[in-house]
């Protein structure tokens, strides 16, 4: 059951990823409201129908509680932040790029999480630096301002996502992962709207257009049971390890997808080498 999970895993992320490279070049100036959307209505009925399924502890004392809210705001940030890196960059060079998260993880893990680091670890890391190198060279070009800019948040998308796996790994360590849905989840669609505030009452004007409405649905739709599929793969099958090493091939379908339904064709000899490398890099790192 959880390798067909797995499946519609693969399907839905790389549905939303290809969406979010479209919404991010025909609504440039609408990033945060699509971003609240999302959390708003998508991720909350997600929290509150996965709620039923996960048991929660809704004592978790006060600094818990201060850590759930205070660091949740770091997911609608990635979210922006990932929305404006889309905005110039290829969906595929985004992805590879972003698989240099648990690089940036391992940065704030060994010190403050007191975890160690092995050789075969040490070598991933050195694999997915390259691969990082190889789909950025591929996407700059010194006389276009937009793509060198575009890389500089891709990997500032990648820090961000890093950062926020630590912290995510170290909240689920003091609560377990219901407490962390109803809190966690729920603070960050509680951020997110904070964060556009100023935008939130343009929803409206882009749901009236029946494009954007339908891209709008579907890319949240997508992504959401994108992110149920996973967890419920992680539930049933009881293996974080194996679910994470499938998870890793996630670059592969984005740029195979990419090339097939967004048309991106340029560089692609740099992009199937680097994530070949890049996600031989993430199974090191996860052994």
């Amino acid at each position: 059951m959880w390798q067909l999970l797995i499946v519609l895993y693969f399907i839905f992320a790389s549905a939303s990823y290809l969406l979010r490279r479209v919404l991010a070049q025909k609504l440039r100036d609408h990033n945060r409201e699509i971003n609240a959307i999302f959390f708003l209505f998508f991720l909350l009925p997600a929290a509150i129908f996965l709620s039923f399924f996960f048991p929660h502890n809704l004592n978790v004392g006060p600094l818990n509680l201060f850590l759930l809210f205070g660091g949740s705001i770091i997911w609608p940030i990635l979210s922006i932040i990932s929305f404006h890196a889309n905005k110039d960059v290829d969906v595929g060079i985004f992805t590879i790029i972003t698989n240099l998260s648990p690089v940036f993880t391992m940065v704030i893990a060994l010190p403050f999480l007191h975890e160690s680091i092995s050789n075969m670890q040490s070598l991933g890391i050195m694999l997915l630096i390259l691969s990082g190198i190889l789909a950025a060279s591929s996407q700059l070009n010194k006389h276009n301002r937009a793509s060198i800019n575009g890389i500089l948040v891709c990997i500032l998308s990648a820090i961000v996502l890093g950062v926020a796996v630590a912290y995510e790994g170290f909240m689920l360590g003091r609560v377990d992962f219901g407490t962390y849905l109803i809190f966690g989840w729920g603070s960050q669609i509680i951020w997110s709207a904070i964060l556009a505030h100023k935008e939130l009452r343009k929803i409206p004007q882009l749901f009236s257009k029946v494009e954007n409405r339908q891209t709008l649905i579907v890319w949240g739709s997508t992504r959401v049971l994108g992110s149920v599929a996973f967890v419920s793969a992680l539930k049933i099958s009881g293996s974080a390890s194996i679910i994470s090493a499938a998870s890793d091939f996630l670059s592969v379908s984005v740029v195979i997808a990419a090339y097939f339904f967004l048309k991106e064709h340029r560089h692609m000899v740099y992009k199937l080498l680097a994530t070949s490398l890049g996600v031989v890099g993430l199974l090191l790192i996860a052994k």
